[in-house]
């Protein structure tokens, strides 16, 4: 009996001091939830878990943000290896109500206040007004399936979304549901009010517990910039100018590495909330090889619908990558405009800059291959080799716009025009030879 008394007395201080010793991580959502807030608490949970901590609390004092954050970060809270933990310690309203309804136990502060949830949408005239009923079903839906999963009356969370639903003793119907502590205690959403946070760890068991404060990073805020819509315009305006300029110049140089960059920036930023995925890049690449196809292939046979078909794929790409399923339709516009501006902007930029290429001697690519290239090739003698292509003439097979092809005594070059465009069929003579590729300009003769 001694023996027995002993050993229970021993876990029970084995136990006592792993729970003292033990951390839990206290992750702050306050203000709008938006992209910002989605990395945040992704990589909260993540390094939390990793720590080895007890638990996660995720204190609430926030108006709501938008729903397709907030569905990222509930889904990143439903995914958590850690208990999870909301404290209510000013509100959480919309968007915040989902991320406490998804949290295994939810502990209320003095005053705190909980649902309010309906999604909403300013309209053209700036007034907020309430989403279609569909939008309204989806996420009423949401909120019921999420609540279900934490053992919750469903019921109660649909009535913070649809102001139809009625609930005799709480909500009439006309009404959203907002929940005091009190209440929430009442109908299973509250564990009970803490009014610190050591009463919160003593009334969760977890006494004793070091907090570990997670901050928010400059990773986050920067995931928080690149998604916004003028933002990611500039970006994809940065991405398609900078690529396109690669295609057309030989070499691989800055334009390429900068646009590759400004891509790269942009897919990590709209991943890291979940919106870019797999279709976004299987958009993108369809449409590079379009575009590749086009200017290196189908241009010598004066064919333009692979072209066509790598911009509206690129547009899909981007568009993809930029909206979700429950995003409002101020941001669809955006976006749409956003891509729209970019493309067009990134289009009309190349040509112009492309037709005053070869007379302004501008070489802001080819970095890699521009000695190869451009520079005159000497023999093993240490003479001068003379270039015989320069002063020959010819006629244009294709439109060059600016590039094309021509023909030369027989032979078929790749050639870029001087002007930036010339038709087919005008006479042409070549007046610098960049190796592969020969810049021409359009014979005038002279009258008498």
């Amino acid at each position: 009996m001694v023996m027995k008394f002993w050993v229970v007395g021993l876990v029970w201080l084995v136990l006592s001091w792993a729970a003292a010793g033990g951390e839990v991580w206290l992750l702050s959502v306050e203000g709008e939830i938006g992209s910002a807030t989605v990395s945040y608490l992704r990589k909260g949970l993540s390094e939390a878990a990793e720590s080895g901590a007890q638990a996660v609390i995720i204190r609430l004092s926030t108006p709501g943000g938008y729903l397709d954050a907030a569905i990222s970060c509930r889904d990143a809270v439903l995914d958590s290896q850690l208990p999870t933990i909301a404290y209510v310690d000013r509100e959480a309203y919309s968007a915040g109500a989902l991320l406490a309804i998804a949290c295994e136990r939810i502990y209320f502060a003095p005053g705190g206040v909980m649902g309010a949830a309906t999604p909403v949408y300013f309209d053209q005239y700036g007034r907020l007004e309430e989403a279609p009923e569909k939008t309204i079903s989806a996420v009423r839906a949401l909120f019921r399936a999420t609540a279900e999963l934490r053992g919750r009356d469903p019921q109660v969370a649909e009535a913070m979304v649809d102001r139809s639903v009625e609930i005799p003793g709480l909500v009439q119907a006309g009404k959203l549901l907002t929940l005091t502590a009190e209440l929430a205690w009442e109908w299973g959403y509250s564990e009970g009010e803490a009014s610190t946070l050591d009463q919160l760890l003593e009334a969760a068991g977890l006494a004793g517990a070091e907090v570990v404060p997670f901050h928010y990073r400059w990773v986050d805020r920067a995931v928080g910039l690149l998604t916004r819509p003028e933002i990611a315009g500039l970006m994809i305006l940065i991405a398609l100018v900078g690529l396109i300029w690669e295609m057309l110049i030989p070499g691989f140089g800055l334009p390429g590495t900068v646009g590759l960059a400004a891509l790269a920036a942009f897919l990590w930023a709209h991943f890291m909330v979940g919106l870019a995925g797999w279709e976004s890049i299987l958009f993108l690449l369809g449409g590079m090889v379009a575009i590749v196809l086009e200017v290196f292939v189908f241009t010598a046979t004066d064919f333009g619908l692979a072209g066509l078909v790598g911009l509206v794929l690129i547009g899909l790409g981007f568009y993809t990558s930029m909206v979700g399923p429950f995003t409002e339709a101020g941001q669809v516009i955006s976006a749409i405009v956003s891509v729209s501006l970019a493309l067009l902007v990134a289009i009309v930029g190349s040509f112009v800059l492309l037709a005053r290429l070869p007379r302004t001697r501008l070489r802001l690519g080819g970095v890699v291959l521009q000695q190869a290239i451009t520079s005159r090739v000497t023999d093993r003698g240490g003479l001068r080799r003379e270039n015989h292509w320069v002063g020959r003439r010819g006629v244009a097979v294709t439109d060059l716009r600016p590039v094309g092809a021509g023909e030369f005594s027989g032979e078929r070059l790749d050639v870029i025009c001087e002007e930036g465009f010339l038709p087919k069929g005008t006479p042409i003579e070549i007046v610098r030879d960049e190796g592969f590729r020969k810049v021409v300009r359009q014979i005038r003769e002279v009258k008498r």
